[in-house]
């Protein structure tokens, strides 16, 4: 069974392709990995899951000094803080993370689990 790894935005790493393919070299993770490096131009219409693996290292993780996900990131923000990730910080969901969520599932995830860190950590009334 894989360790958990929380990235600064909350997500679980291993459920993220570009971790993934760093990580393990997961060609599946690439396949998820495909429609977007596309819409980014990172790949060609015609390339595939090999085209994305040959662009690792993508992202080893957030505290692992190996690549990080997107100019979106979250973790030099989480740096400058000195916290482990965005549920930690008083400033949560802030106008940054509400882009961030762009509509995606494995994202809208991210942020419900920050949520019940944050609420652990900023109770309401305290």
């Amino acid at each position: 069974m894989e360790e958990h790894k929380l990235a600064a935005c909350g997500i679980d790493c291993n459920i993220c392709g570009q971790y993934r393919v760093t990580v393990y070299q997961d060609i599946e993770g690439a396949k998820q990995l495909v429609p977007w490096f596309r819409s980014r131009g990172w790949i060609g219409e015609n390339e595939d899951a090999e085209a994305v693996m040959k662009r690792a290292p993508l992202c080893g993780g957030c505290w692992s000094g190996v690549g990080f996900c997107s100019q979106n990131c979250m973790r030099p923000c989480c740096e400058e803080k000195g916290i482990n990730n965005c549920g930690e910080c008083s400033e949560f969901p802030c106008p940054k993370y509400i882009i961030w969520l762009d509509g995606l599932e494995h994202h809208q995830q991210a942020l419900e689990h920050l949520q019940t860190i944050h609420a652990a950590l900023f109770p309401q009334g305290s």
